[in-house]
Formats: C-alpha cells, sequence, structure tokens
C-alpha cells in the first residue's frame, strides 16, 4: 500500500513543496497530507476557465507555477479583477476555512498556462481534527496564506471606495509607494488591459484619466513603472 501511494505521488510532492501550503515540510509529511487531501496535479491552458461563479465549491487549488485571475459580474454586466493568484498561492483556502460559503462567488480563469495541486475542501477540513506536527504546519500555512489574502481584499476595497477613475489610480498607486518605502516610484504589476478590469473601468477611460493625472504634473510612467508626485 505504501509503495503504491508512493508511486501514485511521484512528482506531486516535488510541486506541492513548491507552494506555501506545504511549506516547511519533509517529502514524507507532503506525501502523506497530499494523499489524504485526494491531491491531483492539473494544467490549465492561457484563458481556460477553472471555475465558473456558482458552481459548487468542493476543490482548492494549489498554485505550482503561472496565473490565475479571479473575476466578478457587476451590475453593469462588466467584469472586475478581483484577485491575481500566482505561484505557491492557494485558490479557495478561505472558503475551505468558512464552509457556509457553499458555492465559488466568481470565476477563475488561467492567465498563463498554469499548473495547479487540486486538494479536497471537505478532506483538508477533516484533517483540522488531527494533532500531528504535519497537520500543525499545514495550519500555520494556511493562516499566513490567508492573512495576505485578507490585506489584498482590504487593499482592493481601499482603492473602489475612490468615488472617481483618477481618484481610484492615486488610491491604488499610493498604496503600493507605501508598500515599498514610499521611493515615488511604483511598478504596477498588471498591463493597462488588466488595470482597467482591476478597477471596473473600460481600458479607454483608464488611459484618459492616466493622461489627466500626468497633465496636471501628478504622475509620470514607463511601461509599468510609474513615477508620483502626491
Amino acid at each position: 500500500m505504501a509503495g503504491e501511494r508512493g508511486a501514485a505521488a511521484l512528482g506531486i510532492v516535488e510541486l506541492a513543496k513548491r507552494t506555501d501550503l506545504f511549506s516547511g515540510m519533509d517529502d514524507a509529511e507532503v506525501e502523506n497530507l497530499v494523499y489524504l487531501m485526494n491531491g491531483v496535479k492539473k494544467t490549465f491552458r492561457r484563458g481556460e476557465t477553472l471555475v465558473h461563479a456558482g458552481l459548487e465549491a468542493t476543490r482548492m487549488y494549489a498554485v505550482v507555477t503561472g496565473k490565475l485571475h479571479v473575476y466578478e459580474e457587476t451590475s453593469a454586466d462588466r467584469q472586475v479583477l478581483v484577485r491575481e493568484i500566482g505561484p505557491g498561492e492557494v485558490l479557495g483556502l478561505w472558503m475551505h476555512s468558512v464552509p457556509e460559503v457553499a458555492c465559488w462567488p466568481g470565476t477563475v480563469v488561467a492567465e498563463e498556462d498554469s499548473v495547479v495541486i487540486s486538494l479536497s475542501m471537505s478532506a483538508a477540513r477533516n484533517l483540522a481534527q488531527k494533532a500531528d506536527a504535519s497537520v500543525a504546519r499545514l495550519a500555520v500555512n494556511s493562516m499566513k496564506i490567508l492573512s495576505r489574502e485578507m490585506f489584498r481584499m482590504w487593499r482592493k476595497l481601499t482603492v473602489m471606495d475612490a468615488s472617481t477613475i483618477e481618484a481610484r489610480i492615486k488610491a491604488y498607486l499610493a498604496i503600493l509607494d507605501n508598500e515599498t518605502g514610499r521611493t515615488g516610484r511604483v511598478t504596477v504589476p498588471f498591463d493597462r488591459e488588466r488595470m482597467a478590469e482591476y478597477f471596473g473601468v473600460t481600458r479607454p477611460a483608464l488611459s484618459r484619466a492616466i493622461g489627466q493625472l500626468r497633465d496636471r504634473g501628478l504622475l509620470t510612467w514607463r511601461k509599468n513603472v510609474f513615477t508620483i508626485r502626491f
């Protein structure tokens, strides 16, 4: 039985160890936890949908390589980019921790070709009843990831609370600048199309707002690096 488990887990252990969820664990611990959570390696091509909003949430996804984008539909039938999930991070971890939320609140699309480890939420909840060392590490890692997710959602809410596109841009760049030591130079992790989705506006509207801020002497940019003066 142990040999069969080892053969079945060949490769997935090394992939899982590259994610934050299994940080600090040895091969045997990772193999055991992946097995207990029915872990499966999955590959998604760019543009492929992992989950649709409203679909029952039964699995969470630890990202090994690539990038996932989470979208919500607005009242104006426009998709808003809510969150970006990169290598090492976990999609759906907060839903595992809040079992009364039964369905995905947003649609998740692979922004790049991506490799993920799919894990059973119900199996992960059952593991929480155990008290061995590897489960304790899993819980600590989960709390670290959830804390980062909460911070990013706070950032998003702060930005979207601004009443105009210009105000949203200023709020977003100011937050990024504060996080990097107030240098006045900010690298935005999105291209213009994704940046517009993040703010919930069209790309032309975003371009006009950035141009107006530039004309007022409040910012300049080169590609995705902004120099701010506010």
